[in-house]
């Protein structure tokens, strides 16, 4: 970053204002960590016709003979010599050039900034975190301590441009998004939201949330040492006992819950007040957010729920990076889309805990117990502060319908988790198969046995091999899919022919998945066209076709991250009429946390079920295939 673009955030920063990152260079970054970005390549606009012919074959599975005809009889008027597919690819073409990512002038808007449902549940996703069988992992304030030291190391080395970039296959990954992994956070405005960023060696803070209290904590000395494990937790203690003998704050949190639209409207009448204004934008401003529960969940469900959603308080949703530690020990993270993706808070959370994991309690302990130091002893700004509101009625009401609105909205969600053990990559390798299409083929089964219907389902493929690059669509529904289910559910279908269909329907779902991680995919580039479109033009036909909106309604929305760190992940369904499914492949076991809409037939338990019996199913019927010398 040159001199003058600090200047300039700093200048930004100071006033409080949203950053718009198109404002930094990335022509002379300093460390290691950006130091790919300047050579990465830049999204490419994919070709006009190969869109088209991959749309019509992921279309095909949900049509009659007739539709068919009909959908490939506008799409060869679009992409015709001349016609309005050409128009608008040349505009988006053009459009593409000397920008960094021609898809990010709009996506973060039109995905997430702009989109005004309640970001919890509908838009933020969960880990549930594996637990930890042991004094650190059975006590609230030790493992919180240790969380909150461990994402401070993380913190540091993004902050210091130390941490290594990602390199996959090769391919050096885009690190655009941790810059907004820390002193950042959502804020609710007029029909689009916006990011405010802050100088994070300006706010060496977090906020810690408990009993619906508020308070600042100091995580760096005023000579910017980073604080032992030791200082946080004399801190964590002396919040823990400056709040038990208080009754539970007003749940400010649960406006965070509401529909952004009615989030603002609180949101403009707490800020009238200077000493709100001064609390949120401290919120706002601190590091990372971590919550102290006063709960035990036990099942992963009830893990997972807590984690996800909890009961609307003791949260604050707009913030980017929030973890959960109940009385327990049970401990998880949510984490607001707008900005990141999945990938970069896995990469936090699997460091987090790989460090919690290697930790040796009796160590732990005494250390703690050795460290004289009293709070006044640690060379902070301030012991924990309580962050106070002034609640006026109109705004103490609107909390309270908050409330009511959040638990009628989760009591509305179905959720399960299937958990098979025993069964994962090392297995499925056996197979000669991709684990990733495996468990598509899986999902896509078992839905199939459910329904008797093939949905168009949605998996997300990273693109961040392209600069400011974060997701395509992977369309895992195919011709060849389509016949992999038919074919399982015929009782008069041999073992070969579904083997056939299945290692037909796996290598299809490989090309796609690498097409769509290659800028290549058909939703991004149709939607880029359909941006292309100017005032009072007449739209084509190709995206007036039913059709067009029906294939990008995913009944089914699936997404994997890979972690040994997570008992479970997850976030919602997308349509009221589909499935939210999220799962891990992990070496010995499987997982996928279902969600989806109470009322409208659908039934999380019913889902699992076939999951159940469709991984029975392949595993036997895939063993059965594999040669003698490898039978399990």
């Amino acid at each position: 970053m040159n001199i003058d673009s600090k200047t300039m955030l700093k200048t930004i920063r100071m006033n409080k204002m949203p950053v718009s990152m198109k404002q930094f260079s990335t022509s002379s970054l300093k460390g290691d960590l950006f130091k790919y970005q300047k050579d990465l390549p830049k999204l490419p606009v994919p070709g006009l016709q190969d869109t088209a012919n991959k749309y019509v074959r992921s279309v095909e599975p949900f049509l009659t003979k007739e539709q068919l005809q009909r959908t490939n009889a506008k799409i060869s008027d679009f992409t015709k010599p001349g016609g309005s597919g050409e128009v608008l690819q040349q505009r988006l073409v053009e459009f593409a050039q000397g920008k960094d990512n021609w898809l990010a002038e709009w996506w973060d808007d039109y995905a997430y900034m702009s989109y005004r449902d309640p970001v919890v549940p509908y838009v933020s996703y969960f880990f549930s975190h594996k637990d930890i069988n042991n004094a650190i992992g059975k006590d609230q304030l030790l493992k919180a301590s240790l969380i909150a030291y461990y994402t401070l190391e993380f913190m540091e080395s993004v902050q210091s441009e130390t941490l290594e970039p990602e390199i996959i296959k090769g391919n050096p990954f885009c690190m655009n998004a941790f810059k907004y992994m820390f002193n950042n956070s959502r804020v609710p405005a007029e029909n689009s939201d916006i990011t405010k960023m802050y100088e994070g060696s300006e706010h060496r803070y977090f906020t810690v949330i408990i009993k619906n209290h508020f308070y600042k904590v100091y995580h760096h000395t005023k000579d910017g040492q980073q604080l032992s494990k030791a200082d946080i937790y004399k801190q964590l203690q002396y919040i823990f006992q400056d709040v038990t003998n208080k009754p539970s704050g007003s749940p400010i949190g649960a406006l965070t819950s509401l529909n952004r639209d009615e989030w603002l409207n609180s949101y403009n009448s707490l800020t009238k007040s200077p000493i709100n204004n001064a609390s949120l934008e401290s919120i706002y401003a601190s590091s990372f957010v971590i919550c102290l529960d006063d709960n035990n969940p036990i099942t992963i469900e009830e893990k997972s729920r807590n984690c996800w959603h909890g009961d609307g308080q003791n949260r604050f949703f707009d913030k980017p990076l929030e973890f959960f530690i109940s009385s327990n020990g049970n401990s998880g993270f949510l984490g607001e889309h707008s900005k990141m993706d999945a990938t970069p808070t896995v990469q936090l959370n699997n460091f987090v805990y790989s460090q919690l994991a290697k930790e040796n309690p009796a160590t732990v302990l005494s250390e703690i117990a050795n460290d004289t130091k009293q709070l006044t002893d640690l060379q902070v700004e301030a012991i924990p502060q309580v962050l106070q509101f002034d609640i006026n009625p109109v705004v103490r009401n609107e909390i309270n319908q908050a409330v009511v609105k959040f638990n009628e909205t989760i009591s509305s969600l179905d959720q399960e988790t299937f958990q098979y053990f025993g069964y994962g990559k090392n297995l499925i390798k056996q197979f000669k198969v991709s684990p990733d299409a495996y468990v598509q083929m899986l999902m896509q089964l078992a839905y199939f046995k459910m329904t008797g219907k093939i949905r168009p389902t949605y998996e997300s493929a990273a693109t961040r091999k392209y600069l400011k690059g974060r997701t395509e669509t992977g369309r895992p529904v195919s011709v060849e899919s389509a016949a992999f289910v038919k074919t399982w559910t015929d009782n008069n279908a041999t073992t070969e022919d579904k083997v056939a269909a299945f290692q037909a329907a796996c290598k299809q779902h490989v090309k796609y998945l690498g097409d769509a991680a290659d800028g290549k995919g058909v939703d991004r580039h149709l939607f880029g066209l359909k941006q292309m479109l100017k005032p009072n033009e007449p739209v084509p036909e190709i995206f007036t076709d039913d059709v067009y909106g029906y294939s990008s309604s995913w009944y089914l929305s699936t997404s994997q991250i890979p972690s040994e760190y997570f008992q479970s992940w997850g976030f919602s369904q997308v349509t009221d009429d589909g499935f939210g499914l999220a799962y891990l492949i992990n070496s010995d076991w499987l997982n996928v946390h279902i969600s989806c809409r109470k009322g409208n037939g659908l039934r999380s338990d019913v889902l699992k079920w076939y999951l159940v019996e469709s991984a029975n199913e392949m595993k036997q019927i895939l063993t059965s295939n594999l040669a003698p010398k490898a039978k399990l």
